[in-house]
């Protein structure tokens, strides 16, 4: 008997010993499309890393967003805290000892170490994290955007580490060819003298919008809890010379208007500049008149720029960091009283080129900006159902390929109209259904329906429980623009957002002058209370999947709009009048 004990003894320590000390955290098939593996980099060079804790809190927290932001709900409009949204987070003291006991263990100086929430930020050298992560590093270059990173294909942690962590990087985070590049607008071209001053059927400026979505009359005071917020990234820069040249034609009763300049992680905002800046003075130009006396922030991110060379920005000529996470962290840092009220962003990429797990924590955090109390609003894309439709995963698969981050279900998606009387979805409005992310209740009722009209058609090429997007549409064409000493005609879904934003900083301050609280994070309220206040698109419809051969199934492959919500322009165009009444019914 004790000879069969020993023998068992000896067989589950030899198991053990068999099992592999590391376990996968991420691993990616191949080298994503459009990039080309290099060399290795030095042993020495230095990388920034950034580690997700698995929270179990987060699943709670997303919950929570949508108690807050639920009309009729007891704790509609309670939006958390900062000080209290980090001590939610927090993981426990077992844990972070564990964790910091790990990097210790792995020569990882204590003094470049930061806890923030369930995030722990560190730097270390290529020699230490390709050691700690089993992995191996490369250079990876992008000849179509001039980018090189430091990446790898995959990373392990130690078994005991494993069920801790949710994600380091960046390792895995490559992103598509449009990485780190505003979202390309669908047209911009030189304006002519008949261009400025031909009639709101044939341009767009902001007295057209005004007119049309119901703004005439409307005056915010300005105020420090209305703060909107405008995301600028990759030598997009704001001029206020532009600017003010702007309102002196379109806007000259909004003269006094103005903006300041916040620098996120050492970005820049070269006035002087002679790069062309259209995203920058399109944003800042339509989101400040809509809003209308509203106080306003451009937040420029750092993307190529005169920065330390280390892991994620190895040269300085082809330097690229990861907007996401710097922008978020930074914002959700801030004091209370410094946090933008709505954040309007026209930027994103293809959802499939964005790791599953990347997308999911990046999600995250605009729930934690939406549970203080921010309306996130990102436009919805410019491809209509897709560009390509082919999956990335190695089976070439044809689908429509959403964007994200216009797919995470805690920002409002903006698509793109055109015309008057009626409007119409315009072609290249962005939209569809993510492969990532389940449909969220809110908006349950509303896709269930569009699905029914849509039947069979396209079955097969996207995915019937997926967050549908956009959420809400809005004019996207001939936007009279003034960049760089030159005026010129702007469309795209990037329009499309700022504006919609500008309205959303407008029903802000009416809440806010009855003593309410701003309305936060959107989409719960407009597939609700807010539907009313909404012009149902019916005409028109996106297309997309032109990269495929003319015997191509999704050659022409269409998306319409339809009564209700639909994939195009999501429930409609916004009425400031009626939603304005709406919002003051919560």
């Amino acid at each position: 008997m004790r000879f069969m004990i020993i023998i068992a003894v000896c067989f589950v320590q030899a198991a053990l010993a068999l099992q592999p000390k590391f376990q996968v955290v991420e691993q990616l098939e191949d080298v994503p499309e459009g990039w080309i593996k290099g060399d290795s980099p030095p042993p020495s060079t230095l990388i920034k890393l950034r580690l997700a804790v698995n929270q179990p809190n987060l699943v709670t927290l997303e919950q929570d967003v949508i108690d807050i932001s639920t009309p009729g709900h007891s704790r509609y409009g309670q939006h958390m805290k900062r000080d209290e949204l980090k001590r939610f987070l927090r993981p426990g003291a077992a844990i972070s000892d564990q964790i910091l006991a790990w990097l210790n263990s792995e020569n990882v100086s204590s003094n470049s170490v930061e806890m923030d929430g369930n995030w722990f930020t560190f730097q270390t050298t290529i020699l230490h994290a390709e050691h700690m992560l089993n992995t191996k590093f490369s250079y990876f270059h992008h000849p179509a955007t001039k980018t090189t990173v430091i990446r790898s294909l995959g990373y392990s942690v130690l078994r005991e580490i494993y069920p801790l962590i949710m994600m380091i990087q960046p390792t895995t985070r490559f992103g598509g060819p449009s990485n780190l590049h505003i979202t390309p607008m669908k047209e911009v071209v030189m304006a002519t003298p008949a261009d400025l001053a031909a009639p709101c059927g044939s341009i767009v400026t902001p007295d057209c919008l005004r007119e049309m979505y119901g703004l005439y009359g409307t005056q915010a005071k300005p105020d420090a809890r209305n703060r909107l917020g405008i995301s600028g990234f990759l030598e997009q820069f704001a001029r206020h010379r532009g600017f003010y040249e702007f309102l002196n034609l379109y806007a000259p009763n909004q003269t006094n208007a103005n903006f300041s300049v916040v620098s996120i992680n050492g970005g820049l905002n070269d006035e002087s500049s002679t790069l062309a800046s259209s995203e920058a003075s399109l944003d800042v130009q339509y989101s400040i008149t809509m809003a209308y006396n509203t106080l306003a922030t451009y937040y420029t991110t750092a993307g190529r720029g005169p920065l330390v060379p280390d892991g994620d920005q190895p040269l300085a000529n082809y330097s690229t960091n990861e907007p996401y996470l710097e922008q978020l962290h930074y914002f959700l840092n801030l004091p209370d009283d410094e946090l933008p009220a709505v954040l309007t962003t026209s930027y994103g990429e293809s959802e499939q080129s964005v790791p599953a797990t990347y997308a999911n924590v990046t999600c995250n955090l605009f729930a934690q900006l939406g549970a203080r109390g921010v309306s996130i609003v990102f436009s919805s894309g410019d491809s209509g159902p897709g560009s390509s439709c082919i999956s990335n995963d190695g089976s070439k698969r044809r689908k429509f390929l959403p964007s994200f981050p216009a797919s995470c279900p805690f920002v409002t998606s903006v698509g793109a109209t055109f015309n008057s009387q009626p409007e119409r979805a315009i072609s290249f409005s962005g939209g569809g259904f993510s492969d990532n992310f389940a449909r969220p209740q809110y908006q349950h009722a509303a896709v269930k329906g569009y699905l029914k009209i849509l039947g069979n058609q396209w079955q097969g090429l996207y995915n019937p429980h997926g967050r549908g997007i956009p959420d809400v549409a809005a004019q996207g064409t001939n936007f009279i623009v003034r960049d760089h000493n030159r005026w010129i005609r702007v469309s795209g879904t990037s329009a499309s957002a700022p504006t919609f934003a500008g309205i959303v900083s407008q029903l802000n301050a009416v809440r806010l002058a009855r003593g309410k609280t701003r309305l936060g994070f959107l989409n719960p309220w407009l597939y609700t209370l807010g539907q009313p206040g909404m012009t149902d698109i019916v005409d028109g419809g996106s297309r997309g999947c032109y990269g495929l051969d003319v015997n191509g199934t999704l050659r022409y492959a269409t998306l319409n709009a339809t009564p209700g919500w639909d994939p195009v322009t999501g429930l409609g165009t916004p009425q400031f009048q009626p939603l304005a009444q709406l919002a003051l019914a919560v």
